[in-house]
Order: C-alpha cells, then structure tokens, then sequence
C-alpha cells in the first residue's frame, strides 16, 4: 500500500494556492460588510470586487489577493526576534502593473499547515507597493519579501528591509502592523 501523504504535505501539494487565499479573503470580507466577487479573468490584477450598499449609495472596491504560507522561523537568530514567518518573491515588473491600478486594494492572507487563524492584511496598492520596494532585494529584477511576527505580549508584524539584523529597528525592517485586519482602509 502506498504510503499516505500527511494532511500538510497534501495542501502543500494541491493546486493553486492564491485560490485559498482568495477563498479566505472573501469569508473576511462577508463578515465586515462587504459582497465579494470573484472575477472571472484576472487581466487588471483585479482579484475580487468588493460590494456594500450604504443608506443612499452602492460603493465597490477592487481587490488583489496574495496568499503565502507561515512557516516557523529556522535560524537561531531568527527565532529570537520572531515566532513565525512567510516569504516569497515579487518583481519590479509586477509592482509596476499593481501600481497602474490607483484605486486597488491588496488583500495579503496568510496561514500555516495546521489552519487560517486570521492573519489578513489589507494594504492600499501605493502602500503595499512602497513597502514592498523598502523590502529585501534578492536579485536585480526580484524582492523577497518576508513578513514575520514578534513575540510580543501584543505581537507586531514586520517586512524585513534587510537580510539579517541582531534587533529590530527601523532599518531593518518595516512595521505593517497597522495594515493587520485593517479592513477600515476600505472606507
């Protein structure tokens, strides 16, 4: 009989992962009073629209959704200053397109092996993009972008704008904790 693959190791496995995060974004979204809806082709980094009727008025939002895995932090140094952490890599050609589109929002959810327990960021693009540029540059064209929580009694949430640092400071790293289920930026 073949061996069984662990429940971590079959999402690891599964298909497109944005779609999961998109799949969560939208739960979130219901739940702060908004109708999403996904979009049938992707072609303007339009991920979802956003719908909510006001006493007079019917107001839409466009959202992009990043999805990235939480993992454990690795390094001893690592561990020190942070409790777990996601990464991936974002182009400057991408960052460009994001940026075309004024009005978008970037919905950046994040969860580990064993669940979504919430980790949602809601950033304007001008925003996700700035922060995203102060980030570490992997290489010429690509930035790797890590997001890492502290230990804290009330955990903060930082990009790292550097690639390896003994405390946690201004120039090393870049606090996004304010964009932490921040769904008020969409008012």
């Amino acid at each position: 009989m073949a061996s069984e693959l662990s429940i971590a190791e079959m999402r690891r496995k599964s298909g497109h992962q944005e779609v999961l995060g998109e799949t969560l974004a939208k739960f979130e979204f219901f739940m702060h009073g908004w109708h999403p809806y996904s979009r049938f082709l992707d072609v303007e980094k339009i991920d979802l629209i956003l719908r909510r009727r006001t006493s007079s008025t019917v107001e839409y939002r466009e959202v992009q959704v990043k999805f990235g895995k939480l993992c454990p932090m690795k390094a001893k140094w690592e561990r020190k200053l942070f409790s777990i952490t996601s990464w991936r890599f974002f182009s400057e050609t991408y960052l460009d397109e994001l940026s075309r589109h004024a009005g978008l929002f970037v919905s950046y959810v994040l969860a580990e092996d064993d669940g979504f327990k919430g980790d949602l960021f809601n950033f304007r693009v001008k925003h996700f993009v700035d922060c995203i540029r102060r980030s570490h540059r992997a290489r010429k064209e690509n930035y790797k972008v890590l997001i890492s929580r502290s230990h804290d009694a009330s955990p903060r949430w930082y990009m790292w704008s550097g690639e390896r640092f003994d405390d946690i400071h201004q120039a090393a790293v870049i606090d996004v904790t304010d964009s932490y289920r921040n769904f008020s930026v969409l008012d």
